[in-house]
């Protein structure tokens, strides 16, 4: 053995275990995206168990009389989100007006299809917000959150068709454990909300409300992605602006078409308290999470975020309103979806 081999040292020396700049900073973006999905879908999780239980406190407690519109409540959260965007594309720009309105003039004005393009979703998410005041308003909470968990299949193969977005087996088997795992949490709290029901409420209108509501909800997700990713250099915050400029629009035209009557009579907010007030707030920020979401993450994870509130809205529902019992079924239901999660995260994309 040579003089050379002796001196070799039998295991790595410290130096060779040294973790190269390259390597260790790809670490460190992991870690940074990965921390960044967690914020995200939790204020999307919060947001949405905040919005849900007020929906149906209010829809269920207040009086016919009192009663405030709810396609006011869409417009006004469609407004609120287009300054925020607004906003947002001036921090982006550091808030030099001077290139904010040239982004906006080059970006917005000077580009009418884009702004077609994007009313599609726009037009869609409108009607998916009105929508779920209509299902909330004729349906038990319990059918309800089973009902809606439909979007998550209806996402998936609104990616497969628009994004050519393939699922292992894996995925659609967490998937399809999403929607067993919400629909144990909820089966012993059905036939308990569906015998509670008021002579004015219509189980067929509510029902017909929320499988529309799946349906338009997997189809503007998917769409507005599908915006956000098409490889062109628009800032997200002016897909944002085209996307609500258009909901302004639709959903005030939607005010005069159904509440012209209340308008006149009552005004615009009428009925509109602390809790209105929250659940226009809720709706405007939880808007711009979404398209967070979907910018930098995917649809789908939104709608996992979206199964998640509900094990939130049971739980408070019993703390704070009293009106559903746990069992076996909800323990169970609650590890099947955090199963699902875990596992539908565990694929590489």
């Amino acid at each position: 053995m040579s003089k050379h081999d002796d001196q070799d040292p039998l295991l790595p020396t410290s130096a060779k275990l040294t973790i190269p700049p390259q390597k260790r900073h790809a670490a460190q973006n992991s870690q940074s995206t990965l921390n960044f999905k967690i914020y995200v879908i939790t204020s999307m999780t919060f947001l949405w168990t905040g919005y849900t239980l007020l929906v149906r406190h209010t829809r269920s407690t207040t009086g016919k009389d009192e009663m405030y519109s709810a396609p006011t409540v869409v417009c006004l959260a469609e407004l609120i989100k287009f300054f925020i965007a607004f906003i947002l594309l001036s921090h982006d720009h550091k808030y030099n007006m001077g290139e904010t309105i040239i982004t906006i003039k080059r970006d917005f004005i000077n580009k009418p299809m884009d702004l077609v393009k994007m009313s599609v979703p726009s037009i869609t998410y409108a009607l998916q917000n009105n929508l779920d005041f209509v299902a909330l308003s004729n349906l038990s909470a319990g059918v309800y959150q089973v009902t809606t968990q439909l979007k998550v299949v209806t996402t998936a193969l609104f990616m497969m068709a628009f994004l050519g977005r393939k699922f292992s087996r894996t995925r659609w088997v967490a998937i399809f454990m999403l929607f067993a795992g919400v629909a144990a949490v909820q089966l012993n709290n059905i036939d308990q909300n569906s015998s509670a029901g008021k002579p004015n409420e219509n189980p067929v209108v509510g029902l017909v409300a929320v499988l529309a509501t799946c349906v338009t909800a997997g189809f503007a997700g998917v769409y507005f992605e599908m915006m956000l990713k098409d490889g062109t250099p628009t800032s997200l915050w002016i897909r944002n602006m085209q996307m609500y400029f258009c909901g302004i629009i639709s959903t005030g035209v939607g005010v005069l078409a159904k509440d012209s009557e209340h308008l006149q009579t009552k005004g615009f907010f009428h009925g509109y308290n602390a809790e209105v007030w929250a659940i226009v707030l809720s709706l405007s920020v939880g808007g711009i999470y979404i398209s967070l979401v979907m910018k930098y993450l995917d649809n789908l994870h939104k709608s996992f975020a979206s199964s998640i509130s509900i094990i939130l809205v049971v739980l408070l529902s019993v703390m704070l309103f009293d009106s559903v019992s746990l069992g076996l079924y909800f323990l169970f239901g609650s590890l099947v979806v955090c199963g699902a999660v875990v596992l539908y995260n565990s694929v590489p994309e």
